[in-house]
């Protein structure tokens, strides 16, 4: 998709930005929590990466203002609306619910969010999964944009973004898993 938009992923595995980058002809520029950035291998890796930290324990206006700079320029960038890793009952892709500051950036941004479901990313904590005979599968899916309603006012138009990015999530995930079924028939 060319212009700028808001890639928005389920996080299951520390691997899920590599495994959507590789699958994306174009730099996203992915948004990490503070905290990581404070190891400094992390920080020099995730800054290499063009990855930008995120300090959640405020209003983060430095991040946000190189964030926007990155959209109105016409960039990918790539946010986890679920905040942190969530498997099982808690990830979005089965019922849990994601944060709304996603579609509050794509508000303020007039951006799209791509919805991107990622699977099978937690295989690669094993370093034998990493050889190349390993065959080790993994899926992504990108689904249509969704687009913030201009005609509504911003709460309730955040709010329905909210509910159609779970339901996009939770349709993609549900598609990447008939596709598995399927080609291991």
């Amino acid at each position: 998709m060319p212009g700028a938009f808001i890639l928005a992923a389920n996080h299951a595995s520390v691997f899920d930005s590599a495994l959507a980058g590789v699958t994306v002809s174009r730099t996203i520029y992915w948004l990490s929590i503070v905290e990581i950035f404070r190891h400094p291998l992390a920080r020099w890796f995730l800054s290499g990466m063009g990855a930008m930290p995120l300090d959640r324990s405020g209003n983060d206006v430095d991040t946000l203002r190189v964030l926007a700079r990155h959209l109105k320029a016409g960039r990918v960038v790539g946010i986890f609306p679920e905040g942190q890793l969530r498997l099982g009952q808690d990830s979005v892709l089965r019922g849990g619910h994601i944060r709304d500051g996603i579609c509050r950036i794509a508000q303020m941004a007039g951006v799209p969010i791509v919805p991107c479901v990622i699977q099978g990313g937690e295989q690669f904590t094993d370093w034998r999964n990493w050889l190349p005979l390993a065959r080790t599968r993994y899926g992504v899916a990108f689904g249509e944009p969704i687009w913030v309603k201009a005609d509504m006012e911003k709460g309730p138009a955040r709010r329905q973004m909210v509910t159609r990015l779970e339901q996009a999530l939770r349709a993609l995930n549900a598609e990447l898993v008939m596709q598995s079924c399927n080609a291991e028939l």
